[in-house]
């Protein structure tokens, strides 16, 4: 199987995402929390000297979530790549309607499965996002599952402060560090003389977060 990695990037975003949340035992992983898991890797890649894949994501009033990454997940599971299970309707807190609930892994039954590993292991920049995904993933599966997607809704970026109006979050860099990447770069404070990794970066703010969550 010859994978343009290039042509399919969104897809194989997607595989990378999906591999990460086995590498952490959080797969299967439910459709909220994949989505929180995207965009969290956006907003935290330059913690690892990466962009993030989305430049932008709007805001909903609930816990992040991507359209185009979505339709690119039904359409791996077309594909036989992508297994759904515990499908559901699920009414919204608020009462003013119901969304589509299920969770997601990768189908290992596939033939097609080793060779993308083969590829994104291969490629230099696909392995290095994976070890940041992996990481990222680690650290998200120290909270409790059922407040990954909840924490997500409190990063610093995806909330509104002050005049605030904005219907999008843009992640650029071009336009200056974000909230989240000062809130980062600060734990230094706490931990004077010490050189904190990248990887106990992310445990720390999925720690802030999850503490966040509760208020």
């Amino acid at each position: 199987m010859n994978v343009n990695l290039q042509r399919t990037k969104s897809r194989v975003r997607l595989l990378q995402l999906l591999y990460a949340a086995e590498h952490a035992a959080l797969a299967p992983i439910a459709l909220d929390k994949l989505h929180a898991f995207a965009f969290l890797a956006d907003v935290l890649s330059p913690v690892w000297g990466l962009r993030p894949f989305e430049d932008r994501i709007g805001r909903t009033g609930r816990p992040p979530y991507y359209p185009d990454l979505q339709a690119q997940l039904d359409l791996l599971v077309g594909m036989g790549l992508v297994e759904p299970s515990d499908l559901s309707y699920r009414t919204d807190s608020d009462g003013d309607g119901a969304h589509f609930a299920a969770s997601y892994a990768l189908r290992f039954g596939s033939q097609h499965l080793d060779a993308l590993d083969r590829a994104l292991q291969d490629d230099k920049q696909s392995a290095s996002e994976q070890y940041f995904l992996n990481s990222l993933a680690e650290a998200l599966a120290s909270l409790p599952d059922d407040e990954i997607a909840k924490a997500a809704s409190q990063d610093l970026v995806y909330q509104r402060f002050g005049l605030d109006t904005e219907d999008y979050v843009d992640l650029d860099r071009r336009n200056g560090p974000s909230r989240t990447a000062r809130a980062v770069a600060s734990f230094d404070q706490a931990f004077p003389g010490t050189k904190l990794t990248p990887a106990r970066r992310l445990y720390m703010y999925a720690n802030y977060l999850g503490r966040r969550a509760h208020g």
